[in-house]
């Protein structure tokens, strides 16, 4: 039983850090969210939910974006290259 207790808290974890990353691309920080280590929690989101999310794009702005630089919609974030994350960011106007 002490297994299943700690499985249920890892999985809430789990969803916790997605949450929270889903919620900084509500709120237009999506280079924060990109800027997380690919074998990190945070890096497993899907980017295409980050991008339904995001103040300057929506649901079919985002995806026509994926398209257009060649992101299969359920990429996750850890595997994206550089040069699509500064796409992503270019097209959201948060480029450094």
């Amino acid at each position: 039983m002490e297994s299943t207790v700690s499985d249920f808290e890892m999985v809430k974890s789990l969803r916790n850090a997605r949450v929270a990353e889903v919620e900084k691309a509500q709120l237009g920080r999506l280079a924060e969210v990109l800027a997380v280590a690919d074998d990190s929690i945070e890096a497993q989101v899907y980017v295409v939910k980050l991008l339904d999310v995001h103040p300057s794009l929506g649901k079919v702005s985002g995806r026509r974006l994926l398209a257009d630089l060649g992101v299969v919609a359920f990429t996750r974030v850890g595997q994206l290259t550089a040069s699509q994350r500064s796409g992503i960011l270019t097209a959201v106007g948060e480029s450094q």
